[in-house]
């Protein structure tokens, strides 16, 4: 049988309790963006951003799921701007990034900090008030693909739309993250700020793992994605029923195989 992923990865993609949560993005703060001074509770505010998804926005694009993964790595270490001027030195900083399914559509969550700068915080006022509440990203991709022949939409004979039973394009070949903005009104609906930096216990996706809803009993095992097709067919040969998901963690890639319970007459 395959070898498992320690204990170790099973229990970090687990929930946290809020506090352990809020240590634990402070600590990636100091590991992936190591500001000079050292970010602590004290003096660093933190809070999150759902700023795109996977349904088409009101330019007429969308993002493939699987784009969405890669835009969670390129989007770290990004700076944070308002209405995306890049005119003005930026607020805050994305140190941080995963997915979450919430009602039809799998969202962006960005998480940034800037420094606490006493008890008259602008940003922290504007932000918590619902003054700056919509939020938009600023990316480089190279093509926009036709949703209907995949084509540039810029040259095939298809109409653009907005809505997916008429032509959309799909945002292609994405290669980089410039800055994500607050913003009075963006081009996704449904945008916003929060507060809560731990997921839901029913969210569809935690730390990036990507599993359903009914996955609550039978075995689980977690390995690595780098296997070959034939180890995958040996693997489900091997187990009757399975269901099966993607995950990443700390970078590397991994699959999550759940064998169903027996079900008895």
């Amino acid at each position: 049988m395959l070898k498992k992923i320690t204990e170790i990865l099973i229990g970090s993609l687990s929930l946290d309790t809020p506090d352990a949560r809020k240590a634990a993005l402070i600590d990636k703060i100091n590991t992936v963006i190591k500001p000079p001074r050292e970010a602590k509770a004290d003096n660093v505010n933190i809070r999150a951003m759902y700023v795109v998804n996977d349904l088409v926005n009101s330019h007429g694009g969308q993002f493939r799921r699987e784009d969405l993964t890669k835009l969670c790595e390129l989007i770290v270490d990004t700076p944070v701007l308002v209405g995306h001027n890049r005119a003005e030195a930026p607020l805050a900083r994305t140190f941080h990034a995963e997915l979450e399914e919430k009602g039809n559509a799998l969202w962006l969550k960005s998480y940034f900090y800037w420094p606490k700068s006493g008890e008259q915080d602008d940003l922290l006022l504007k932000v918590d008030s619902g003054i700056l509440k919509e939020c938009s990203i600023s990316f480089i991709y190279t093509t926009p693909e036709c949703s209907i022949c995949g084509e540039d939409i810029r040259k095939c004979p298809h109409e653009l739309g907005s809505a997916y039973d008429t032509p959309h394009f799909i945002y292609g070949g994405i290669s980089q993250v410039l800055e994500t903005s607050l913003v009075y009104k963006g081009s996704v609906k449904g945008t916003y700020i929060t507060d809560k930096l731990s997921m839901k216990e029913d969210a569809g996706l935690i730390n990036r793992l990507e599993v359903n809803t009914d996955l609550t009993d039978g075995k689980t095992a977690i390995i690595p994605i780098s296997l070959s097709d034939d180890s995958l067919v040996k693997l489900k040969s091997e187990m009757d029923e399975i269901k099966l998901c993607r995950a990443i963690n700390n970078g590397k890639h991994f699959i999550l195989i759940q064998k169903k319970a027996a079900s008895h007459a």
